[in-house]
C-alpha cells in the first residue's frame, strides 16, 4: 500500500503503535470531576445526567443545536455507545489491576486524579455525542468506500452507519458495556486500546480525536500499527470525521474505489462564513477548532 510522507505525519501530529494512536493535544477543564447537574428539562438533563457533559456544553448544544439535541433526546436508547455512559465509577482503573496486557514502552501507569477523571467523562459524552450526529452518519457513509476490507482481520467491515451501529453495540453489550480504563502520567503522546473496552490514555493526551480512536479498537476494529496518512481504516476514519476536517466528506475527493494518497485533503480547519457564533480558529487552539468537535462545540459564549 502507499504510504503518506512523514510530511502529514508531523502535520498531523499523530504517533503510530501496534494498538492505537492519536493525537497530542490535552483537554483542559475547569470543573475537575463535577457532579452531573440535573434539569427540569428533559433534553438537557439527557445532555448531563445520560453524556456527562459539562454545564457549559449543555447549555451551548441547546442554543445553537437544539434539532440535534432533540432528535438525540427521542433517540437516547437506540444511540451509538449510549450504553457505556454515564462511566461508571469502576471504569477508572488501578495501575495494578492492568495484569497481562500490554502497555508499551516508557508508559508509566498511575492512579486516577480528579482532573483526569473530569477531562475523560467530559471528552466521552461529546465523542458520543458527535458519533450520533447527522454530520456523522453522513461523513461516515460517505467514506466508509475508504476503509480496506483487511484493515480489521477479525472484524467484519460494515457497509453503513446503521451496520457499524449495530456491531458496536453488541460489543459493547458483550462487555458488559463497562469500560476499563487506565491512565498514565508519560509523554509518549499515544494511547492504546484493546477488545473488551480497555483503554489507556496519558494524562495531558485525553480529547476528542484520541478517545474516539481507543473507542474504535475496543470493540476490535484494528490497522496495521503505522500510520499511512489514509483512511483505510475504522479507527482513523472515526476520529478523522469527529477531529480532523472541517467535512470528512473531503477525505477523499476523486471518489475513485482507492483513496490514493495524493488525493486526501487534510487539517482544515473549521472557520465557517455561513454562521457568525463560530469561534474562528485563529481565536483558540487549532485542534479545538476543527471538524465535528468545531461545529458543535467551538461556539462564541
Amino acid at each position: 500500500m502507499k504510504k503518506l510522507s512523514v510530511i502529514v505525519l508531523a502535520t498531523l501530529g499523530l504517533l503510530g503503535s501496534n494498538v492505537a494512536s492519536a493525537a497530542e493535544h490535552s483537554q483542559s477543564l475547569t470543573q475537575p470531576n463535577a457532579a452531573p447537574v440535573h434539569y427540569t428539562n428533559p433534553a438537557k438533563d439527557f445532555l448531563s445526567s445520560k453524556l456527562g457533559l459539562s454545564p457549559s456544553d449543555v447549555e451551548m448544544l441547546f442554543k445553537y443545536h437544539e434539532k440535534t439535541v432533540l432528535e438525540e433526546f427521542r433517540n437516547r436508547d437506540n444511540l451509538l455507545f449510549g450504553n457505556i455512559v454515564p462511566l461508571k465509577n469502576s471504569s477508572f482503573m488501578a495501575p495494578n489491576t492492568i495484569g497481562n496486557q500490554p502497555i508499551g514502552t516508557d508508559y508509566h501507569l498511575v492512579n486516577w486524579d480528579s482532573q483526569s477523571i473530569a477531562a475523560f467523562k467530559d471528552t466521552l459524552g461529546r465523542v458520543v455525542f458527535l458519533m450520533n450526529t447527522p454530520e456523522f452518519r453522513k461523513d461516515f457513509n460517505r467514506n466508509i468506500y475508504t476503509v480496506e476490507p483487511q484493515s480489521s482481520v477479525n472484524t467484519q467491515i460494515p457497509t453503513n452507519y446503521t451496520q457499524f451501529k449495530n456491531y458496536i453495540n453488541t460489543a459493547a453489550a458483550s462487555y458488559g458495556n463497562h469500560i476499563k480504563a487506565y491512565v498514565s502520567d508519560s509523554n509518549t503522546k499515544s494511547a492504546w486500546g484493546a477488545n473488551g473496552l480497555l483503554i489507556q490514555f496519558e494524562q495531558s493526551g485525553i480529547n476528542p480525536a484520541q478517545v474516539a480512536h481507543e473507542l474504535m479498537h475496543s470493540v476490535g476494529y484494528a490497522h496495521d500499527g503505522v500510520y499511512n496518512g489514509l483512511n483505510d481504516n475504522i479507527p482513523y476514519l472515526v476520529q478523522t470525521i469527529i477531529s480532523m476536517n472541517e467535512d470528512a466528506s473531503n477525505i477523499c475527493p476523486n471518489k475513485a474505489s482507492k483513496c490514493d494518497a495524493h488525493n486526501v485533503n487534510w487539517g482544515e480547519f473549521y472557520n465557517s462564513d455561513d454562521n457568525n457564533t463560530y469561534r474562528p480558529a485563529t481565536a483558540v487552539p487549532a485542534w479545538q477548532s476543527i471538524a465535528l468537535l468545531g461545529k458543535y462545540f467551538n461556539h462564541v459564549s
